[in-house]
Formats: C-alpha cells, structure tokens, sequence
C-alpha cells in the first residue's frame, strides 16, 4: 500500500516552524513478528508533540531522531497483525506514527469497543491520555477533597476542562484561568465552574485573592510562568499543585526567555506540595482512572469538545493552534474515516 507520512527534517529550535517536518510518500512498511499495522482514523495534536519536535535529551526515551516518522496519540483499526493480542479489524488507541498506514508495536496500543453513545473524537479526549491525566492529576497528585478550592489553567483547553468538570462533578468549588472573554464566557455558561479569570486582562494574582480569600487548596497546572508564581501567593497551608504541563515555556525563542517564579519561597511558608506527573507513571492503575471518566462522562458530568483538522497533510501547521491557544476543543486531525 501506498503511504504518506510527516518525517522530522530538522530539529524544532526556538519558536516553531511547521517546516521541521517534510511530507513524503512511500511504499507502507509490512509488519514483522509481534507487529501491528494500522490504518490512522484519528491523530492527536497535544503540547507535547512541540515538545518532542525539539529532539531535546530530556525527550531521549523517544526514539525520534532526524529521519523519523513523527508520533502521536491516535486512534486507528488494525489492518494486519502478527501479534497474538490483535487481530484485523480491532479499534486500537495508542502511539504511532503521523501516517496514513503506521507499524504498532502491542504495548503502546490498547483495543476498544465502538460504542454508539461515544463519539470516535472522544477517544483522543476524555477516554485518551487526557482524560487519565485530569483524573490523576486530580485525585492522585492534587489528592482532591471535598471541601477543597480548586484553581485549574489553560481550563478551556483539552486537559484543564475535563479536570475542571471533574472538580466540579465532586462539588468543589472551581476557578478556571483561561485567555480571552469566550473562553472564560464558556468555563461559566458550558462547564459550569464557580469563577473564570481572563489572564489576558486581568491581574491573575490580585482576581485570586478576591475569588479564594482562605487560599487555594489543590491547583492543576497547565500552564507554568506567571500564573504559576500567582498562585504560589495565593495558597492555602498545604496547597496540592499537580504540574501537567508548562504550555506558556514551550514555545520560547530562547530559554534565557523562561519566567522564574519570583513566590516559590511561598511553597516552604504555606507547606505546599509540586509534583509533575506524566501518565505513563501510572500504567498498572489505568483502569481505575478510565471507571472514574466512564461513570462522570454516562452522568453527563463532563462533556467532550473536539476541534477536529482534515486531513493529514495539515497536521504540522494545525499544531499551531495549540501553541496559539486558538482550537477549541481537543485539537486532532482527521486522517481517514471508518
């Protein structure tokens, strides 16, 4: 079979440029022993793909290189397998490549079923890492309780609204930071939090203070830089701080341009906590996460939102609008249908 695919050309230094990758066509690879082939329905465009375009040694567990297929979180139906675990025709989740036609090694892909009152989307947003990473970050690192104040960033995103529903199926009262008037007007009128904050215009340390006068007990963050050091000010004695992302550090033209946080004594006077956490590190307890998700998503609790970009070939300039804050809803691309 004839296939196309996104290859990394060069390394993504200082702000990205989507011409770091090259487009080519070629012949599609033929699975070996213990191999999967899939055909791509569904890819993922997520913070981190920035990240890894960066070929930095902190992303050496990766094995991209130059000459590498791009990968990513996708969603796809197994054409050939000679793997014990799948057969043809079974809808995988999982890592591979940016192509039409991707080699699946067994561990980074799962199977599920196709279910009429879940749409396809869905499963590269709240059934997908982003749905277990607003789970864990919240009732693992944030160890969330019921009386605890929540403040949630980038809360209009992907992420930071499904922990925000989250918070908010529990009860808790919840206050999303967000860019631009429709963003906040969307955290209020769709997902139903106690507050929004428009970081764009107003003072996120001072609006804080006024919307969490005890302080803030849990805070998932997304974000990283300056409404990080506000929060770091605005604490609760023994604020929880689970660190998912550091989305306004990722695009820096340098990094002698990444923002200190000038509160971080804060952390030892409020006794507060900071763990980063990536989901992988909680593998052996998914589906404990994935039955959290299941039951709030059949309760109607939290809702999925997907921004969805035909066609493979839009994939590297349909990055952007993460890296602008631009999507709305889960950002992915449309490769092929069912």
């Amino acid at each position: 079979m004839e296939n196309d695919a996104w290859i990394i050309d060069r390394p993504s230094l200082g702000e990205y440029s989507p011409d770091c990758l090259r487009w080519e066509r070629r012949a599609s690879a033929r699975p070996k022993e213990g191999e999967v082939l899939v055909k791509t329905l569904l890819i993922s465009l997520d913070p981190t793909s920035r990240n890894w375009l960066k070929l930095e040694k902190s992303s050496a567990y990766l094995p991209l290189a130059i000459g590498s297929v791009m990968i990513g979180q996708a969603v796809g139906i197994v054409v050939e397998s000679r793997s014990a675990h799948f057969t043809p025709g079974d809808m995988v989740k999982g890592m591979w490549g940016w192509e039409r036609y991707s080699l699946a090694q067994p561990m980074f892909i799962e199977r599920f079923e196709l279910n009429p009152t879940i749409p396809l989307e869905a499963h590269l947003s709240i059934f997908s890492h982003v749905g277990r990473a607003a789970a864990i970050g919240l009732f693992e690192i944030g160890q969330m309780g019921p009386d605890d104040v929540v403040v949630v960033s980038g809360a209009a995103g992907a992420t930071g609204s499904l922990a925000a529903q989250l918070a908010k199926a529990r009860g808790n009262r919840v206050i999303g930071v967000a860019g631009g008037p429709e963003k906040c007007r969307l955290l209020i009128n769709e997902f139903g939090l106690d507050a929004a904050i428009d970081y764009k215009t107003e003072d996120v340390a001072a609006a804080l203070a006024r919307l969490c006068p005890d302080g803030i007990n849990v805070y998932f963050d997304n974000v990283g830089g300056a409404i990080l050091d506000a929060v770091l000010s605005n604490m609760a004695i023994g604020c929880r701080i689970a660190v998912c992302g550091a989305m306004s550090q990722y695009d820096l033209a340098s990094s002698n341009n990444a923002y200190g946080c000038v509160n971080f004594p804060q952390v030892l006077f409020r006794r507060a906590t900071i763990r980063g956490f990536v989901v992988p590190d909680f593998s052996s307890r998914l589906t404990e996460f994935d039955d959290i998700l299941e039951r709030h998503y059949q309760h109607g609790q939290i809702r999925h939102r997907a921004h969805v970009v035909d066609g493979l070939e839009m994939a590297p300039e349909a990055l952007r609008h993460v890296l602008r804050g631009s999507n709305d809803g889960k950002l992915m691309v449309r490769v092929a249908s069912i």
